[in-house]
């Protein structure tokens, strides 16, 4: 009777270290499979970031070529209106040519009439925002790279700022010589106010601070 006892006890202590040592089997076998999943997730989770974070940047160069080369069209474009100004520092009023006053009065391929007082909004900042918002910048290790990027994006919505600033001050003086015009009291020299002042040299140096700042950024930005 022990005997049995004792083989019964035997049997069932052998039947609980197998079920033990299967069931620790079966659960290492679950952990490691978790290990890996998780592992492959970071992984793949790091690789997606990665990418994203190129392709943010990416977009970024390109509109950060855009702008700068809009602001070199735009600071050539206003040079016409800088001649506006500097013919009418240099010549008396009685000597002002009616050709040379319709010349630099319109605003054509060649440049910005004086009488142009419309601003151009052409600057781009999608991609920049996109990459603020998204929270790849956080991803950006050099610092100085992002600080550089930062202030190129900060100088051209100054510059833009500036420029409808410039243009709002042409529009108010431009209505004024209108309402002469129709009191029958015309002005001999076209918006003398603005451009007897540096206002439209400054306009031209915002553009190009601007351009030179953002391919600052740019050539840090391929290296």
């Amino acid at each position: 009777m022990l005997q049995n006892e004792g083989y019964s006890i035997g049997m069932e202590t052998r039947n609980f270290k197998q079920t033990t040592g299967k069931y620790l089997r079966e659960l290492s076998v679950i952990v490691v499979g978790i290990i890996i999943t998780v592992g492959a997730g970071l992984w793949i989770n790091n690789r997606n970031s990665e990418k994203d974070f190129k392709e943010y940047l990416t977009a970024v160069k390109l509109e950060m070529e855009d702008n700068a080369n809009f602001f070199d069209w735009y600071a050539k474009f206003l040079q016409k209106s800088v001649g506006y100004a500097e013919y009418i520092k240099t010549n008396d009023k009685k000597s002002l040519n009616k050709d040379s006053l319709w010349y630099y009065a319109v605003t054509d391929s060649i440049g910005c009439g004086y009488m142009n007082i419309r601003s151009i909004n052409n600057i781009k900042t999608n991609a920049f925002e996109m990459f603020k918002i998204s929270g790849a910048m956080r991803q950006m290790k050099n610092k100085e790279l992002l600080l550089s990027i930062w202030g190129a994006y900060t100088k051209m919505e100054d510059a833009n700022i500036f420029l409808n600033t410039c243009f709002q001050m042409k529009r108010e003086e431009a209505m004024k010589e209108m309402q002469l015009e129709v009191d029958g009291k015309p002005v001999a020299v076209p918006m003398q106010l603005f451009y007897s002042t540096d206002l439209p040299q400054a306009m031209v140096r915002q553009c190009e601070d601007a351009s030179m700042m953002l391919r600052e950024s740019l050539s840090k930005l391929e290296k």
